[in-house]
């Protein structure tokens, strides 16, 4: 098995491991790794691709979702009392 597999598959368990016992920060992470990437390629994945050429304003909320749901899902591990 690959190295780039095995970092999968324990990301995936991880993150199974994480959700059951009630944590978020590891989905908030994920969301925000997803999105440096994009910024720098132009493209984010919805159902199919969407460009920042093709569709700027689609894209610019993608990636402002993307970061909030990810701030959000890492502040709710964190400042539990305000959420």
């Amino acid at each position: 098995m690959t190295r780039k597999r095995q970092l999968n598959y324990i990301t995936f368990a991880a993150l199974m491991v994480t959700t059951v016992l009630g944590y978020q920060t590891l989905w908030g992470l994920l969301f925000m790794f997803w999105t440096i990437p994009n910024f720098y390629s132009g493209h984010a994945l919805l159902l199919t691709d969407v460009t920042r050429e093709e569709d700027p304003i689609l894209f610019w909320l993608i990636q402002l979702a993307w970061v909030a749901l990810g701030l959000s899902m890492i502040a709710i591990d964190f400042l539990p009392q305000t959420f």
